[in-house]
């Protein structure tokens, strides 16, 4: 039961994380990927306000089902690798075991997460007058197959990779050492975690955010002006200087902090609601609860070890995601 609810709260987090977030991801991606020669927006808010005069609402939500179906799928990987991996370290305490477990999880689930990204870019950048705008995510990749292959539906996937592995584990350490700050005997209050999670996610974004550009631009660009990664990182500073690789920044950490908060918030009253507390990864440990309820003796690094994985990997998405 137990294992059964990590999962199901999981999935509602997520997808609550990506309904507070996805239209400043809607943005972030429009501004990654204008001509820089010749912009269509002044600036994140300007970006914002014209989506939504020509689009109205729906267009700020473009392309939401591809990451939503995906979810259920990268969280039971990511949570998977995270459990399995901190377990079989000598000191899964430590913070650099924190990353690694963090940033396997994040390698593991790049072959399914890419796909979906690159649906929901395509998604996103649609006009509203295309003829496959109202197509779903698997008809966008099923015409990204036919015109270029399985190289087309993973187009992105190498530079996917080297975006995933550190963000997850600067991720998971930011926000252990956040709640690290806690003293022992008191229990984490539910705000310091929906603060600490923000803060973490905000900080993952930070480190992958050029990377992540470059991932929208390959992902974007279907007519092979790119060979590659280091081919669009080369062609984008030499034609619009180093600033191309923080474009859109601002709008991703406005995302960041609150998807990583709603994330938080529905997990938790998920496990209230149902009366049950999500159970350790030691065996030999009890169940911690996810808002800390009870007093513990143990630091609060074994608290979260299962649960602490939940923000970033359902919003982004996965983010960026």
């Amino acid at each position: 039961m137990a294992l059964s609810l990590d999962f199901f709260a999981g999935f509602l987090g997520g997808c609550a994380g990506i309904v507070v977030g996805y239209p400043l991801d809607t943005v972030k991606v429009h501004m990654q990927t204008q001509n820089c020669r010749n912009p269509k927006y002044r600036g994140t808010l300007d970006c914002f306000r014209s989506i939504l005069a020509k689009e109205s609402v729906s267009g700020l939500y473009k392309g939401m089902s591809s990451p939503i179906a995906g979810v259920a799928v990268v969280n039971a990987i990511v949570f998977g690798i995270y459990g399995h991996t901190q377990r079989h370290l000598s000191e899964p305490d430590r913070l650099s075991a924190c990353f690694l477990a963090g940033a396997s999880a994040g390698l593991a689930q790049t072959p399914v997460s890419s796909p979906i990204e690159l649906a929901k870019t395509r998604m996103q950048l649609m006009q509203s007058s295309s003829r496959d705008n109202s197509h779903g995510p698997l008809r966008c990749l099923r015409d990204i197959y036919k015109r270029e292959g399985y190289r087309g539906v993973f187009r992105g996937l190498g530079v996917t990779f080297l975006r995933e592995g550190p963000s997850y584990g600067v991720y998971f350490v930011t926000y252990e050492m956040l709640t690290k700050t806690s003293s022992s005997k008191q229990p984490i209050s539910t705000v310091h975690m929906l603060f600490a999670g923000g803060l973490a996610g905000s900080a993952s974004w930070m480190i992958s955010y050029p990377v992540d550009v470059i991932k929208s631009r390959i992902q974007a660009e279907s007519s092979g002006r790119y060979s590659g990664a280091l081919d669009c990182l080369k062609k984008s500073i030499q034609a619009e200087g180093y600033g191309c690789l923080f474009r859109g920044l601002n709008s991703t950490i406005l995302r960041a902090f609150p998807t990583n908060a709603a994330t938080f918030a529905v997990v938790t009253w998920t496990f209230r609601l149902f009366g049950e507390q999500p159970s350790a990864t030691p065996k030999e440990e009890p169940s911690i609860a996810l808002t800390s309820a009870q007093p513990s003796k143990h630091r609060a690094t074994k608290g979260c070890e299962i649960t602490c994985n939940l923000p970033r990997v359902l919003a982004s998405e996965l983010d960026s995601t």
